[in-house]
């Protein structure tokens, strides 16, 4: 199918690796062009461009840390300086890090706001300087990443990763209300086990067997399953879909681990 994107440009915050990776490989294959967005990995961005050109398409990285307003903006005027116009944004960014298994009574609180900060505070950021870009042209695509602990809640031990990720849904449906009268759709990924590098870092391969048997199609998803949705999403393909969830989960909504 083809999706119609060779006049297109798009975001990819947290671009450098794994899903964001994957997303912005995806809609360079279907024409876009794509700036992939890093906070610390210019290396690994740097990396991914490189990657991108050789198959033709067109892409460049800028460094900035999306949870800053000023890093926000200089993304968004870097782009529409770049290749004229904005109209694709994926909100990828979010990172865990080592702030994970604490229960709520042990959760400092700056954790508790850099988890939020750095998931759903840099979504609206992005939105919010993005959008305007998106509706003088009267078209956009705005496609948020939230996470199976967003749509059952975070596990014992997640509750700040759980909290920011379902605040996302919550963001995306007032986008998807505010801004679809404007020709701009807005919807979510919620990906469940994807075989990113980080994934299989932090989880030993016992684990990830014992979670296999709980996903009904029997395996981890890929990466590069998540990107072809996102770039569905950014398509006229979708261009019904608004303020839909989309769980990548091989159909496993449950929680057992």
């Amino acid at each position: 199918m083809d999706l119609g994107l060779r006049d297109r440009v798009a975001i990819v915050t947290g671009g450098s690796k794994g899903l964001g990776q994957a997303e912005a490989e995806a809609l360079v294959a279907e024409g876009a062009a794509v700036v992939v967005a890093t906070a610390k990995s210019v290396a690994e961005a740097e990396r991914v461009v490189r990657g991108l050109l050789d198959t033709g398409g067109r892409a460049v990285s800028v460094q900035a840390d999306v949870s800053r307003a000023e890093d926000v903006q200089r993304l968004v005027q870097t782009t529409v300086k770049t290749f004229g116009r904005l109209d694709i944004l994926v909100n990828n960014a979010g990172t865990t890090g080592p702030h994970l298994n604490k229960p709520l009574v042990d959760l400092p609180e700056e954790l508790w706001d850099f988890m939020v900060g750095n998931h759903l505070r840099s979504a609206f950021l992005c939105i919010k300087y993005a959008a305007p870009h998106m509706i003088a042209q009267g078209w956009g695509r705005i496609i948020n990443t939230s996470s199976i602990h967003g749509r059952v809640g975070g596990r014992p031990t997640l509750g700040h990763y759980g909290a920011a990720k379902a605040g996302v849904v919550a963001l995306t449906m007032t986008a998807a209300r505010e801004l679809g009268p404007k020709g701009i759709t807005a919807n979510v990924i919620a990906p469940g086990f994807i075989g990113t590098e980080t994934l299989r870092g932090i989880l030993a391969p016992q684990t990830l067997e014992k979670l296999k048997q709980q996903i009904p199609l029997g395996r981890i998803g890929e990466p590069a399953e998540v990107g072809r949705v996102v770039a569905f999403l950014a398509s006229e393909a979708a261009s019904y879909l608004n303020g839909a969830v989309l769980d990548i989960s091989g159909g496993r909504l449950e929680y057992f681990l």
